[in-house]
């Protein structure tokens, strides 16, 4: 069950066009295009930084999730979503570990690896190395199979992880819409993010006022989702995830906020090395 919820923290969407009751009186406003993200730019990055979550299955504690940044490497950095089951289901083991390696200058990612165990003892680790110059991504599936796939992927895609980043680099105005191309296993999906509105958000972290974003999943089958998923992000600086909540077939899955460690800002670039000094001519 965890394992949807865990990609609900990492996407977002367009708000879908209400029917209107025959006759209409008028049409309804139309809502705005969705534009191309900004160009890439430094993501919102604190290292160190830890986001914990409790998360609830229809009203009953089925487990956690934790967003966090980890250290430097170079001009990468390390950003992490883990979610686990606990609680009232934890005898059904289900946890989800997910990489992204951030360009620190871009926020793009170079690498992604997600390492899953799932119920039954089944595991299985996707990675996927991104060539941009090239516009392609090399995709292994390790599982059941070992199975490695060259994708081509539009400049400035994302992974889910990288989406979360991202959303909180942007500038968020209510109404504003923008488009992202996310890669997920094998495939390029558009994911079309609009900021829904302002709203006041008590978790146990604190009380914040904070945009409400609307999500696409695409989960199918028992997980098809009955609405969108929504995403809310602290109206401040920090744009700190506090809630996310997805509508399934089965239930309402909540992720709420329970613990801030704030980081520390990530080290000036090194400097590019001089250039040798001429030797004196005789």
């Amino acid at each position: 069950m965890l394992a949807p919820l865990a990609a609900a923290l990492l996407a977002a969407s367009a708000l879908a066009p209400q029917a209107s009751d025959p006759p209409a009186p008028a049409a309804p406003a139309a809502a705005p295009a969705p534009v191309d993200a900004p160009p890439p730019a430094p993501p919102v990055l604190a290292v160190d930084e830890q986001l914990e979550f409790k998360v609830a299955w229809a009203g009953l504690p089925i487990g956690k999730a934790k967003i966090w940044v980890g250290q430097p490497a170079g001009a990468l950095v390390p950003v992490f979503l883990q979610a686990q089951t606990a609680g009232l289901v934890g005898f059904v083991t289900v946890r989800n570990l997910m990489q992204s390696n951030l360009d620190a200058a871009t926020g793009l990612p170079r690498t992604f690896q997600l390492d899953a165990l799932e119920p039954g003892d089944y595991r299985h680790s996707d990675t996927a190395r991104y060539d941009r110059e090239a516009g392609k991504a090399t995709v292994r599936e390790k599982g059941k199979y070992d199975k490695t796939y060259e994708v081509e992927v539009p400049e400035g895609t994302l992974d889910f992880v990288a989406l979360v980043f991202r959303l909180r680099a942007l500038p968020l105005a209510v109404g504003t819409t923008y488009r992202f191309p996310v890669l997920s296993g094998r495939k390029v999906n558009p994911v079309t993010v609009e900021v829904l509105g302002r709203e006041r958000i008590e978790t146990k972290a604190g009380d914040f006022d904070a945009f409400k974003v609307k999500v696409p999943t695409g989960f199918d089958g028992k997980f098809q989702e009955k609405s969108p998923t929504f995403l809310w992000l602290s109206d401040d600086a920090r744009r700190l995830v506090v809630r996310i909540s997805t509508d399934f077939a089965v239930g309402r899955g909540v992720a709420d906020l329970v613990k801030v460690t704030e980081g520390k800002p990530l080290p000036p670039p090194a400097p590019a090395p001089a250039a040798p000094a001429e030797a004196a001519r005789p």
